[in-house]
């Protein structure tokens, strides 16, 4: 992934926010140490500003489209009140097998629901108007697709968070499926008036969307 700020100025950013758990310090370690594909973890400046829109939008039912090794989920659950619920879709049984066991370690995993399968079928499952965050960050071309799952899901003033929203800069001109994919989301959030929405350079790029 492709940083728009200095490396020196991304620490300082990482050294000048929360510090999180014990145990969400231990999933970063491990999956940097152990995952291929290690950086689509979430992180810490990301991860901390995930849990503040939570605290700050009051939400008590979430829901994140994937969960890879559960460092997002559980950044989301410990900001949820007691009784909060996060329902989080993951496609990748591997990826849901590490979570798992993170989500088995944490005094909030009781909160989290994993759903393992096609996102789009695990949506569907959920029913209209049943939760107030939505943290979105799995396959972009269907990005599109969950977007307008997630307005379904949502009650009137809840917020959506699509991570990934540049694409290392590729949407600036889509050749690929990815990027093509990530391109059509931001041009349709941006005409769209059945929400209030502004894109953030945070990492690779947040757009943050609030339904009417």
């Amino acid at each position: 992934m492709k940083l728009f700020f200095p490396e020196n100025l991304e620490r300082y950013a990482h050294q000048h926010s929360s510090a999180p758990s014990p145990l969400l310090d231990r999933i970063e370690r491990e999956t940097m140490n152990n995952m291929p594909d290690a950086q689509m973890l979430t992180g810490r400046v990301e991860g901390t500003f995930l849990q503040m829109l939570v605290r700050i939008s009051g939400a008590r039912d979430a829901l994140e489209i994937g969960t890879y090794t559960g460092y997002s989920a559980l950044m989301i659950a410990e900001a949820l009140p007691e009784d909060g619920t996060l329902v989080t879709c993951e496609v990748s049984k591997q990826h849901a097998q590490i979570a798992q066991g993170y989500f088995h370690d944490s005094p909030h995993g009781r909160k989290i629901g994993l759903i393992v399968g096609p996102a789009l079928e695990s949506l569907n499952s959920l029913g209209s108007e049943s939760c107030d965050f939505v943290f979105i960050d799995a396959d972009k071309p269907r990005y599109p697709l969950y977007y307008e799952e997630s307005l379904r899901l949502l009650r009137a003033g809840g917020i959506i968070c699509a991570d990934n929203v540049f694409w290392s800069g590729k949407v600036l001109d889509p050749e690929d499926e990815d990027s093509r994919g990530i391109a059509v989301f931001n041009d349709r959030v941006r005409d769209d008036d059945r929400v209030c929405k502004v894109m953030l350079s945070v990492r690779d790029g947040i757009y943050l969307i609030q339904k009417r």
